[in-house]
This record gives structure tokens, C-alpha cells and sequence, in this order.
């Protein structure tokens, strides 16, 4: 991928700033690379350290809907038998948790229902709220999803059903919003429209004061999660809940999910964001992708016998990650021979392409669609580089699709196989004609053997790191003199020697193959802390090689 990098160094100006802050000058750095700061503003920068969740939540607007929906879950003096209707991802099965157990006390009895991935497919179906209507189904509560659901969930108000929508995701154009439906993403203001489905349930029962704010608080393990696995923008809001989320995680976990932390091998009371990204939400979206997302909820509930629901989720992400890799080799020789954005083959199992397409998005920083045949239809799933608007795209050929939803980076759709070959040629030809800038990488230049433990744990307090808040990234020149060491005994990783400090190069050996030292001018990293042996050391990861022009 081409990428435009700008390094900056340690200036006059960052000595200054730390000393108005009382941080050290490497963090000062950090925060004027990303814009957060100057010596006009500090104060700017001191709310960035130090975000007030109280503030950022009591100030959010979600939208007209918000208060006519409290205030209709007020007047009801029991909810009764209680239905909650999620998704099948970490968002849908957060979401679903939090309503069950944010009604428990309100309810005769509370049941959920997630629509099976390759079976039903995403979003509200018409025929399972006739049947929870014939079973007794006084209050149908719909999590991440239902936006676009308005004619049927009417309907089923209609009948005496009491129904409430918590979702963000996009509405059709034009809709205007019911009153049982709160969705930031119909009239609430920018923080607003940034939430998770988890997070506009959370937000809502806290600003008008649904549940005590004790409750609420030990939640915010399930908000965390929900947002590092959507992947949603760390605006201000967003930043505090994870990061009141990643203690909650830390220090009181769920029982199922404390175990599952442990089984991949984590630290539990270190976890930070990055690892839930990488270990524990993947681990959590196989249930829905290859079997039945109850099992998510199960781990999250601690339902027993929970340690037995670990390991059939632990098994179930093993066979998701043998099915991804396999699927990864066939897509990219595809797209290096063919040059396609579309990507369909009968044998791929859908429930794992969501997850390869994003990998091929953001290495070829190309838009990407990969699609296979489920009965009678072809599902797909739709990534775009930022920039791009998937959503957008779907709108445009929404007169060919059977379903579709999502959002600007990721969505997902369902098209008859009679319709298939028509949209196929049509996707082509509209994600070939998009053009994008290269993107630009911003890195503060210092090797790594001028960064300490305790300067990085300093730097960690500008984190959650995210989408809209990346991880700060450091420039170091390259001699032509580092050693090139394996890693590892698969062969595909390296360590670079530089001096007396090394970065952790992963799947870098054939890369390394095709190019020539001289032709190396750099390396861009990050640190992270390593736990060896129950002590904290500072590890330093490749994230791009610098070449000449």
C-alpha cells in the first residue's frame, strides 16, 4: 500500500507543553503530531487526558425519539413477558445482554432471539414477530437493528405489543422517526450518531436515569466491547466509555468473560484494547459466524456450565481462523490476477467473509466485496477504505437487493441468484470508478532505545486507541546495518535488530525477500507492553517499512 509519511521530531515547543501539563516532552509530542494541542490551547489537551464521561453523556443528544421512549417505558408498571431481538455480532450480542439484563426486574420472564447469520440473515423478519406474538410476547425490545423494520413493528404495536428499537444504524432516505425507535443516526447531534447499538441503549437508560448509576457503571464492560468491535470512531464520548469500559473489564469482569480472557492467553487485569480487538471479540463473533450466536450471549451471561461455552467458542474461532486463512489465499490471488473488487465462489462459508474482506480492504486500501450462495440467495459483504461510503453504494442499487444494511465502512446485503450476475457487473463497475488519496501516516521520529516503560505508560492515557484516535506511531532511520533474526518457529516472523533494541516484525519474511536493504530507508512502530514472566517490559511492533522513491 502506498502511503504518504510525515515525521516530526521533538520541538522547543513539546519541552514547553509538557511542563504546562506535567507530562513527560515524548507525550507533549504525541499529542501536537495529532493536532490535540498548543501552547494557545493546553487546556484542549488536558480534557483529551482526562475525559469527564459524566460530561460527554449528560451532553449527547440521541435524538427526538429518546424522551418519548422513556417516557413510555416509565408509565409501564410491569414490561411482562419480555423478548429481546438482537444481531449476531459482538455489537448485537452486547446489545442483547445489556436489555435482558436491563429488564430482569421489570419482567415476568425475559427470553432473546438472534436470527441465524446464513439462514435469516440480518434485521427484524415479519414472521418471527407473528410468532412471538402467538407466544405470549408482551414487550418485544429490538438491539441493533429495527431502523428500517417500521411498517412491521406497527404493526405488532398495533396488537398491544409494547416495542422499543435501540440501533444506529442508517435509515432509509426520507424516513421519519417512530416513536418507539431511538437511533442517533435519525436526528441526534455528531457524538451521537458515532455510537454503537450498545452504547445508544447504555447512553439512553443513563440520561434518563432507567437504571441506578451503580448498574450502570458495571456495564460499561459490554459498552467497551460493543465499540472496539464496531470499530466506531473514539470521539470524545466514545473514548470515555471505553475507557471507564476497560476498567470495568479489568477489575470486574463477567465470569465468562474473565475465563475467556484467560483461556487466549491474556493478562486479565492488563487486557487492553488492542488484544479485545484482536483475541477476544474475534473469539466472540465465530459463534455467530459459524453456529448459532446464542453461545456469545451464553459466555457473556455466564450461563453455566460457562467454562463448557468457552470451549466450544474457543473451538468454534480455531475453525474460523483455518477457514479465513484458506479463504485469504484464494481471494488475494484473485485480486492480483483479475484485478476485481468483487470476489464470489460457491464453497466459501459467508459467515467468515466479513472478516477476510476488511483484511483485504485495508491491505489494498481498495474497496472489496466478497459474496456466496446461501439456499436460495447470495449474500455478500461490502468494506470500504475511508473515506468511502458502502452504505451509500448499496443505496444506489438498493432496487436489486433483497436486504441490506450497515454502515460507511461495512455493510452487508442479500440478493436473489437470479438478480446476482446484473449487481455483480454493477458493484464492479461503481467500486472500480472510485479513486481514493493515498493515506497519510503521521510519525514521531525516535529510536526505539529512547523510549522508556514508564514514558509509554505515560502515552497510554491518550489511548483507547482506535479508529479516530490511532495508536501514535514512531519514525526511526535505517542505516542498512540491522540484523534480520527469526521469530517464532513458523518461519514467517522476524526480529529486526537495531542496535540494541528490536522490533517484532510479524509475517514479514516474504516481504523482506522481495526487497533490497538498500532501497530501506526507515521503520514505522509502535511500542506496547509484554508481560514476561509477570513483569511488564516494552516491546516494539513493525507496522511499516519505509522505502525510496
Amino acid at each position: 500500500m502506498r502511503s504518504k509519511l510525515n515525521v516530526t521530531t521533538l520541538e522547543d515547543s513539546c519541552h514547553r507543553i509538557a511542563r504546562e501539563l506535567s507530562c513527560p516532552p515524548f507525550v507533549a509530542a504525541i499529542l501536537e503530531m495529532q493536532g490535540r494541542v498548543s501552547l494557545h490551547d493546553i487546556d484542549k489537551a488536558r480534557a483529551w487526558l482526562s475525559p469527564s464521561l459524566d460530561f460527554f453523556a449528560a451532553s449527547c443528544f440521541l435524538g427526538e425519539g429518546a424522551r418519548a421512549v422513556a417516557e413510555r417505558w416509565q408509565r409501564l408498571s410491569s414490561l411482562g413477558n419480555v423478548v429481546v431481538y438482537g444481531d449476531y455480532d459482538v455489537d448485537g450480542v452486547s446489545s442483547t445482554t445489556l436489555a435482558m439484563e436491563l429488564c430482569k426486574e421489570r419482567a415476568a420472564g425475559v427470553r432473546y432471539y438472534i436470527p441465524h447469520r446464513h439462514m435469516e440473515g440480518y434485521g427484524l423478519h415479519r414472521q418471527v414477530v407473528q410468532q412471538l406474538l402467538v407466544a405470549g410476547c408482551d414487550t418485544l425490545i429490538i438491539v441493533d437493528c429495527g431502523t428500517k423494520d417500521g411498517d412491521i413493528l406497527k404493526e405488532a404495536q398495533q396488537t398491544g405489543m409494547n416495542v422499543f428499537v435501540f440501533d444506529h444504524h442508517l435509515p432509509e432516505k426520507g424516513e421519519l422517526p417512530a416513536s418507539f425507535i431511538v437511533n442517533p443516526q435519525i436526528d441526534g447531534d455528531k457524538e451521537g450518531k458515532l455510537l454503537c447499538a450498545t452504547a445508544v441503549l447504555w447512553l439512553w437508560a443513563y440520561q434518563f436515569k432507567i437504571m441506578p448509576m451503580e448498574w450502570l457503571a458495571e456495564h460499561l464492560d459490554l459498552v467497551a466491547l460493543a465499540t472496539i468491535a464496531d470499530c466506531m470512531t473514539l470521539g470524545s464520548l466514545n473514548r470515555a466509555l471505553v475507557k471507564e469500559g476497560l476498567e470495568r473489564i479489568r477489575y470486574t469482569a463477567r465470569p465468562g468473560l474473565e475465563l475467556l480472557i484467560k483461556r487466549l492467553g491474556l493478562f486479565h487485569r492488563f487486557v487492553n484494547e488492542e488484544q479485545l480487538a484482536m483475541k477476544v471479540i474475534p473469539c466472540l463473533n465465530a459463534a455467530g459466524r459459524l453456529a448459532f450466536a446464542d453461545l456469545a450471549v451464553k459466555v457473556l451471561t455466564g450461563e453455566e456450565p460457562v467454562e463448557n461455552h468457552v470451549e466450544e467458542l474457543i473451538s468454534l474461532n480455531r475453525k474460523r481462523q483455518n477457514l479465513s486463512t484458506r479463504i485469504t489465499k484464494e481471494a488475494v490471488k484473485v485480486v492480483e490476477e483479475r484485478s476485481k473488487h468483487v470476489l464470489f465462489e460457491e464453497s466459501w462459508p459467508v459467515g467468515v467473509l466479513s472478516g477476510v474482506a476488511s483484511r483485504l480492504c485495508s491491505e489494498k486500501n481498495a474497496p472489496v466485496v466478497l459474496a456466496a450462495p446461501v439456499q436460495d440467495w447470495i449474500r455478500g459483504t461490502l468494506r470500504m477504505p475511508e473515506g468511502g461510503n458502502a452504505v451509500q453504494v448499496l443505496d444506489h442499487l438498493s432496487d436489486q437487493l433483497e436486504a441490506w444494511g450497515g454502515h460507511k465502512q461495512a455493510a452487508g446485503f442479500s440478493v436473489s441468484k437470479d438478480n446476482w450476475e446484473k449487481l455483480r457487473g454493477d458493484l464492479e463497475h461503481i467500486l472500480a470508478s472510485v479513486e481514493y488519496e493515498d493515506p497519510e501516516i503521521s510519525a514521531l521520529a525516535l529510536h526505539p532505545s529512547q523510549i522508556t516503560l514508564q514514558d509509554w505508560k505515560s502515552a497510554l492515557d491518550l489511548g483507547p486507541f482506535g479508529m479516530g484516535n490511532p495508536c501514535p506511531l514512531l519514525y526511526c532511520e535505517s542505516y542498512g546495518n540491522e540484523q534480520f533474526l527469526p521469530l517464532g518457529k513458523t518461519g514467517l516472523h522476524l526480529k529486526i535488530q537495531l542496535g540494541s533494541e528490536y522490533l517484532v516484525a510479524f509475517n514479514s519474511v516474504e516481504i523482506l525477500k522481495t526487497l533490497s536493504s538498500s532501497h530501506i530507508t526507515g521503520w514505522v512502530y509502535h511500542p506496547r507492553v509484554d508481560f514476561w514472566r509477570g513483569q511488564p517490559r516494552l516491546q516494539f511492533m513493525l507496522d511499516y517499512i519505509v522505502l525510496d522513491s
